[in-house]
């Protein structure tokens, strides 16, 4: 009995990170208007999840988010994907592999990041903040890393840079990366940082209570 209430108190929890995942991305307040730009905190209820209720947890929101990037994409038309020269159905599949694979593996990986900080950290410390700041990064990471292989087999993107263009873009994947993520992915990395170490420590205490 005690075991099917563990169950079914960890899938309520599951299920009310969904539903502030959905909410956040209807309502826009996963955007962060800054100046030029706006910053995603989409990673937090993800980072939240994947440290409060384990590695697991952790893809299964990290999925979410990413299906949430998926139906942005259907909406756009995949227009980045037709730009690069890619035609028919493997739009789809590199749009569903760029957009979901990489937001499941950063929630699974927050999770194992999580707990090997709190195994040196006991008191918990730091270690939300450590789990907190892993998300952005690894998303901007894994999505990023996707990307670039994408591109660097884009039917067209050798014809339209032409040769030397192309040989300077592969000799320059980590400054291209800089470039494309810029000053917003550093943003994004302090923002999730504070927000989800904050809400795990608040959640803690909550919780002990």
């Amino acid at each position: 009995m005690e075991k099917a209430k563990t169950n079914l108190t960890y899938l309520i929890e599951l299920a009310l990170l969904v539903g502030i995942l959905l909410m956040m991305n209807i309502t826009g307040l996963a955007m962060i208007p800054l100046p030029g730009q706006y910053a995603s905190i989409m990673t937090v209820p993800v980072a939240v999840g994947a440290m409060m209720l384990g590695p697991l947890a952790g893809g299964v929101l990290g999925g979410v988010m990413g299906c949430i990037s998926f139906y942005t994409a259907i909406k756009t038309g995949f227009s980045t994907l037709f730009l690069a020269g890619y035609t028919g159905g493997i739009v789809v599949v590199l749009s569903f592999i760029n957009t979901i694979i990489p937001r499941i593996l950063m929630g699974i990986c927050v999770g194992w990041v999580y707990r090997a900080a709190s195994r040196l950290d006991r008191g918990n410390t730091i270690s939300y903040y450590i789990g907190g700041i892993a998300a952005p990064l690894l998303n901007t990471l894994f999505y990023m890393t996707v990307l670039v292989l994408i591109f660097l087999n884009a039917p067209t993107l050798q014809a339209l840079l032409g040769e030397e263009l192309m040989a300077k873009f592969q000799d320059n994947i980590l400054l291209f990366v800089a470039a494309y993520v810029g000053v917003q992915a550093l943003i994004e990395a302090a923002l999730g940082c504070v927000i989800s170490g904050s809400v795990c420590k608040a959640l803690r205490v909550v919780l002990k209570q």
